[in-house]
């Protein structure tokens, strides 16, 4: 159990490195097209050194890049885009702009960092600044897209995974903590941090929020952990994936929300991506549990369990730049497409039509109406619209449509809703 114990702890340092349209715009006509980069160390390319261009230790612990953990080889310089030759990567400063910070909460995307650090001998402390500084850069209007992964570490998927593995008899009442938590606030920080970067960046920038990918072989697997070896059983991967199913869920909803709110805001899926490449597969686009204290960790012990733990490799970001290079192509081309039905209404004597968007993958709709403190199902149907008849001149009503898609029925977001005054 003490085994099993260390080995979870480097899961948790490791993990806190992670967590440590609307129109879609068409191809821009001016000569700078810019993409920036922010978030967390999903984003930062944690995994993938080396970090920052600095050489000697002095000079690193100085270096915003070294200290944020910033990768050349992370995911958004993979990124392409119509006007600039090459990746954004041989583009920094001009045409790709990286802010992202191992580590980082949503609220180091609007405000100050600090992180500390022990490396060769040199220890203290770095701020790093808000990461919507960068827009400062920037001539207002000139952003294109905007890119981050943000959110795990707010909803405390670290202790999650540590739950999942030392008291998964436990993680039914942790996740419920984790769930409140979104419920009470974590919700509207990610919601105001996207405005944040709204503003920041401007209307014209399309904000595309990337998902996290399923971290660990499905089928269990074993580490070697000094000379002990552990096994790691299926059934706490599962519970640890099934969270980050959740909190996928919760920000791809969000993100429709946004939308139907009049925001240019996307969401990236990247679960597909990785599939059967987590760690401890064959061929795994996620590392393993690294022994030992690597050249550009910032924490001294030499038997410690590096922060490149369960984060991308190249082959990572390569899925990670795929998944999210989809959605810039059909912006790009105008052919996104929503994932949530967002009504419209007219209004006629005694008649409302109720119209929907298509949503992709859905085999059907089925129009709600609230009434008596929750809502009915009035209708279900192939079609993207319906018209109700009988209702009462000068009552208003409330719908709600909702799609059928991969099995199951979309959640009733404020997205999906509508209030009509009948005539």
């Amino acid at each position: 159990m003490k085994t099993l114990k260390r080995l979870v702890t480097g899961f948790l340092a490791a993990a806190v490195m992670l967590t440590g349209a609307v129109t879609a715009s068409a191809a821009s006509t001016k000569d700078t097209r810019i993409i920036v980069s922010l978030g967390d160390s999903y984003s930062s390319g944690e995994g993938i050194p080396p970090f920052g261009s600095s050489t000697t230790a002095a000079d690193k612990v100085k270096d915003p890049d070294w200290i944020a953990h910033r990768s050349d080889l992370a995911w958004g310089g993979k990124l392409t885009l119509s006007g600039v030759d090459g990746t954004m990567a041989d583009h920094r400063g001009t045409n790709w702009f990286f802010a992202a910070a191992s580590g980082a909460t949503t609220g180091n995307i609007t405000g100050e960092f600090t992180k500390s650090y022990n490396y060769n001998d040199l220890t203290g402390t770095f701020t790093l600044e808000p990461q919507i500084n960068i827009f400062k850069q920037i001539k207002s209007g000139d952003t294109d897209y905007v890119t981050m992964t943000i959110g795990g570490n707010d909803i405390g998927f670290a202790d999650i995974m540590v739950t999942a593995f030392m008291k998964p008899d436990t993680l039914d009442e942790r996740l419920e903590k984790a769930w409140k938590d979104y419920a009470d606030h974590i919700r509207d920080d990610l919601k105001n941090t996207y405005k944040a970067v709204e503003k920041a960046a401007g209307k014209q920038a399309a904000i595309i929020v990337a998902g996290y990918p399923h971290l660990m072989n499905p089928d269990g697997f074993t580490v070697s952990y000094l000379v002990t070896k552990v096994k790691v059983k299926a059934a706490s991967v599962k519970k640890v994936n099934d969270a980050t199913d959740k909190l996928n869920s919760e920000i791809s909803a969000l993100v429709d929300e946004c939308r139907a709110e009049g925001m240019n805001i996307w969401f990236a899926p990247v679960v597909d991506e990785f599939s059967g490449h987590e760690a401890y597969t064959k061929k795994p686009y996620i590392n393993g549990i690294v022994m030992g204290r690597q050249e550009e960790d910032m924490f001294g012990t030499p038997q410690g369990i590096s922060g490149y733990s369960l984060h991308p490799n190249e082959d990572g970001a390569k899925a990670y730049a795929k998944a999210v290079q989809k959605v810039i192509d059909k912006l790009e081309s105008g052919t996104a497409e929503s994932t949530v039905p967002t009504p419209t209404a007219t209004v006629k004597t005694g008649k409302i039509t109720i119209k929907w968007n298509a949503v992709s993958g859905a085999e059907k709709y089925r129009l709600m109406l609230y009434t008596d403190g929750k809502y009915k199902s009035l209708k279900t149907t192939t079609k993207t619209s319906l018209t109700i008849s009988g209702v009462k001149s000068g009552t208003k009503y409330k719908y709600a449509v909702r799609a059928y898609v991969n099995g199951k029925w979309t959640a009733i977001e404020k997205a999906s809703t509508i209030t009509v005054k009948a005539k």
